[in-house]
């Protein structure tokens, strides 16, 4: 028996590392990984790693384009910033019914499922989002240049802040900071330099410093943390989340805040369903549902 084109879905999890390329159908749901596809800061790159990750994605189907171009496909992807960059990518993918967004709904649905509750999408970014009734809120998820706070950026960037205030004289070394400074051989100007051209990964990579020495129970890295858990506090007040209410993380940054957080949220911690590419698939089926009543 053949599949009809709406019986069948397409879910694409584009990321910065890698993208993934589903395809779900009575057989069971195939799926294959390809490159990095950020359409904000590499989007040529993007377009053709999303190109050629459908394209692949037919030959292992055993499916021609034509067939492939029929079926509703959800392509989440980093680097989206508005619905103008949604439309654009959307107009050069080989799809006829596709709906593009950024990649925080897929994370959220993927987390959540069904169930209302709150996300902590902490990992070299950031970002919160509520889903309630089966609507997401979303909060953050600016970047690092205008925001991202909390992030694993965030975290090392804060830490040679605070390094430099050891420099000038107005904070006091704890061994955080002794061992940070150490790696650029105690110089203020190194320090600049490297912040000169320095992407959020970079400053990402210092965070495991700030998280393990929380951890030890270093005051600078305390300090840090609890500003971090402090912005998780108020945008969930914001979102409207409750205390006790289901609370997910995601990311690798996200639980290193849990001993940061008060009980009243903490206690809301539950495991993630699943991933953003399975959030995916969930909107994807959203998005064919709405299509076959005509309201995409």
């Amino acid at each position: 028996m053949t599949d009809s084109p709406h019986s069948q879905l397409i879910a694409i999890d584009g990321g910065g590392t890698s993208c993934r390329f589903a395809l779900q159908r009575s057989a069971g749901t195939l799926v294959i990984r390809r490159g990095s596809a950020n359409v904000y800061s590499a989007p040529e790159a993007a377009l053709d790693t999303l190109r050629g990750g459908l394209a692949d994605l037919a030959r292992e189907a055993g499916l021609d384009m034509e067939a492939l171009e029929e079926i509703p496909a959800y392509a989440c992807l980093a680097g989206i910033i508005d619905d103008e960059d949604a439309e654009a990518v959307a107009e050069q993918l080989p799809l006829r019914n596709v709906r593009v967004e950024d990649d925080r709904p897929a994370a959220v649905a993927g987390a959540l499922g069904s169930r209302n509750g709150s996300l902590i999408g902490f990992g070299t970014g950031s970002f919160l989002a509520r889903q309630a009734g089966g609507q997401i809120t979303l909060a953050g998820g600016y970047g690092f240049q205008a925001g991202d706070e909390g992030s694993g950026a965030w975290l090392g960037k804060r830490l040679l802040q605070r390094c430099l205030h050891v420099l000038d004289g107005i904070a006091e070394e704890t061994p955080l900071k002794a061992r940070c400074l150490e790696t650029f051989g105690g110089q203020a100007s190194a320090i600049v330099r490297f912040a000169l051209t320095a992407k959020p990964g970079d400053y990402g990579r210092y965070a495991p410093m700030v998280t393990e020495a929380a951890k030890a129970g270093d005051p600078a890295a305390v300090v840090i943390m609890q500003e971090g858990a402090d912005y998780i506090c108020r945008v969930l007040s914001a979102l409207g989340h409750q205390p006790g209410e289901t609370l997910c993380m995601a990311g690798s940054v996200a639980p290193h805040y849990t001993e940061f957080l008060p009980e009243g949220i903490a206690s809301g911690l539950s495991p993630s369903q699943g991933e953003a590419l399975d959030g995916a698939l969930i909107l994807a089926r959203r998005f064919a549902d709405a299509f076959e009543q005509g309201t995409p």
